[in-house]
């Protein structure tokens, strides 16, 4: 297990790296081509709407046929893309390379998550899921810090060259040091047939989906506008990318344990807590212009995000052994980008009718409504579940995921 395990989460933690390192620069990137807010909230989408068109085929597509050659796929595209923006000279272009670099995401993060849920023993789902997105996220944070400081010390385009380089590293150590995984599954748990319209079907699914699409979308409406109200108050690029480094260490540092309460205690009360609060401090950054106050608001949102999320990815991790574990990553990850494709679009809306601190309120309030549904919806789903099978209290957790 371990020597599919330490690969995957080496490659994949370098490939979130150089994600991260454009973090930071992209908005201003996307306006130095004349972007308003309504244009540069498409631009932003673009990466979405692949995201969230391909996301349950590709998710289908990796429990036919494996999930490394995929992954080595998406690590390609990934390198490409970094040279395209580069070249870009027209919004149009952005965007298309922005839909392109969607593509690339689709085939290798939710695709790796699904490998490691063939590779997670039963009842440790909170633990081993949340440490592959803890290194992920040790990645990602370093990732807007190093991009702030790669523009100051060289130039706009020096992040996107990085990237690339990056995503090289990663391809190399997926091909080399990750063992196949072909349609026979060289992993330890059996591969279940994929069955995308009856997980569609789950009314747990449908709760994962309304968590992580409202998700997507409060938390893509402060990547995409928070570099410009940061920008209009003062900050540099290095502070803009301190306080996208500061949402991702209070995810990181926190995902493994909160792993390990998601497997130990009931889950409900920790996704209402972290689905609930994670948005909340989105309402004060408009009135705290200070970057230290910024910098605490931010880690706070990662921690909340964090806590709601390391039970439901197990629950995720659960259900994906009934529906197929590419299948539940895929829909996860549609998800989520159909939050991403929206938000930048609404807050962009927002940003222009209402102003520059708009998208903080508009994203805090659908994260909070969000969050909402999502554990009225868990809870359902459990309460069926309960009603049709009358099983055990501890078979039922392992059945369909209950909160």
């Amino acid at each position: 297990m371990l020597a599919a395990f330490v690969p995957l989460f080496l490659a994949v933690s370098i490939a979130m790296m150089g994600m991260g390192i454009i973090a930071p620069i992209m908005p201003l990137y996307v306006r130095s081509f004349g972007a308003g807010g309504l244009a540069l909230g498409t631009v932003f989408a673009a990466f979405s709407v692949s995201r969230f068109v391909l996301g349950p085929v590709i998710g289908v597509l990796s429990d036919r046929i494996g999930r490394k050659k995929l992954i080595v796929w998406g690590l390609g595209l990934y390198a490409a893309v970094s040279v395209l923006y580069v070249v870009a000279q027209t919004l149009w272009q952005m965007g298309i390379f922005r839909f392109v670099h969607g593509v690339g995401s689709i085939l290798v993060t939710p695709i790796a998550q699904a490998y490691v849920g063939d590779l997670t023993p039963m009842g440790k789902e909170g633990r081993v899921t949340n440490l592959f997105y803890a290194s992920m996220f040790a990645g990602m944070a370093l990732g807007p810090l190093v991009g702030g400081y790669l523009v100051e010390g060289w130039s706009l385009e020096a992040p996107f060259y990085v990237m690339g380089a990056l995503s090289l590293l990663a391809l190399i150590g997926v091909a080399r040091w990750v063992p196949d995984d072909g349609s026979r599954g060289r992993v330890e748990a059996p591969r279940t047939a994929p069955n995308l319209g009856a997980a569609l079907r789950s009314p747990v699914v449908l709760a994962i989906i309304v968590y992580f699409a409202t998700r997507g979308l409060w938390r893509q409406s402060f990547n995409s506008f928070w570099p410009l109200l940061a920008d209009s108050y003062g900050h540099s690029e290095s502070a803009i990318g301190l306080v996208l480094t500061a949402y991702l260490v209070g995810e990181g540092l926190f995902q493994i344990p909160f792993g390990y309460l998601a497997d130990r205690f009931r889950r409900l009360p920790q996704i209402a807590l972290g689905g609930l609060l994670s948005p909340i401090p989105m309402l004060f950054v408009p009135l705290v212009r200070s970057l230290e106050g910024v910098v605490v608001l931010s880690t706070l949102m990662g921690v909340g995000s964090a806590l709601g999320r390391a039970s439901v990815l197990a629950i995720r991790t659960q259900v994906g052994r009934s529906h197929g574990m590419g299948t539940l990553a895929g829909i996860q990850n549609s998800a989520f980008a159909a939050g991403q494709m929206l938000g930048p679009i609404a807050a962009g809306l927002a940003f222009d009718a209402f102003g520059m601190e708009a998208p903080m309120y508009f994203g805090a309030a659908v994260g909070v409504v969000g969050g909402a549904c999502a554990v009225l919806l868990f809870a359902g789903g459990a309460d069926l579940w309960k009603r049709r099978f009358r099983l055990p209290a501890r078979q039922r957790v392992r059945v369909e995921g209950e909160p």
